[in-house]
């Protein structure tokens, strides 16, 4: 009998299923120095994993005259961010945004961070319950009620559509020139610093 010139070796099955379950574990892993988080995270351990958002987040300048808005903001507000670790995309959204509350320093409004793995299926009680299928997705609540979301990108910019969330306007009027403008009294948000006579020196 003669030897094939082509020999083709026969693998036990035990080393193809062990093959194959590293194959799958690389593929939905993320690259050597990435940082996946899943499930309800601290602010910290956010940043942490992603170094980039914190860099971003000081070179991001937000609008000022919006920014005030949400220092003045008076409603009790919970923000919660579904953000990927592993997402290069939403890096300067999730920068933007934190940038603008540690400016704003509202400790009316809460924030609660959710990382959510690469394939978008954890963790999956918080994904099917806030219906969130895309990172990253901001949704906003104002006194128990959702407001509204920021999904992947803004309309506007972060600051102007998170103000117009809260404050239940337009995203292009939150803007301290809205203010001055437009009868606001029906707004959540505190008029003093706005209103309060300057004191002239004597």
């Amino acid at each position: 009998m003669t030897r094939s010139r082509y020999f083709i070796p026969v693998l036990p099955a035990v080393f193809l299923g062990t093959a194959a379950a590293l194959w799958a574990l690389a593929a939905v892993s993320p690259p050597q120095g990435e940082a996946m988080l899943v499930g309800p995270q601290p602010k910290a351990k956010i940043t942490q994993a992603v170094p980039d958002w914190t860099r971003l987040a000081k070179s991001y300048e937000p609008n000022d005259r919006v920014v005030i808005g949400l220092q003045n903001f008076e409603k009790s507000a919970r923000i919660r961010v579904f953000v990927g670790t592993w997402d290069a995309k939403g890096k300067s959204v999730v920068a933007a945004l934190i940038k603008t509350l540690e400016t704003a320093q509202n400790p009316m409004i809460s924030v609660d961070w959710i990382g959510v793995s690469r394939d978008l299926k954890e963790p999956a009680a918080d994904l099917k319950s806030y219906g969130v299928r895309k990172v990253p997705t901001i949704i906003v609540w104002v006194d128990g009620e959702e407001r509204g979301r920021i999904v992947e990108v803004p309309q506007q910019t972060v600051e102007e559509d998170l103000a117009g969330l809260l404050l239940d306007i337009p995203a292009p009027d939150a803007d301290m020139e809205y203010f001055r403008i437009t009868p606001h009294s029906h707004l959540p948000i505190d008029c003093t610093p706005c209103h309060i006579p300057s004191r002239r020196s004597p």
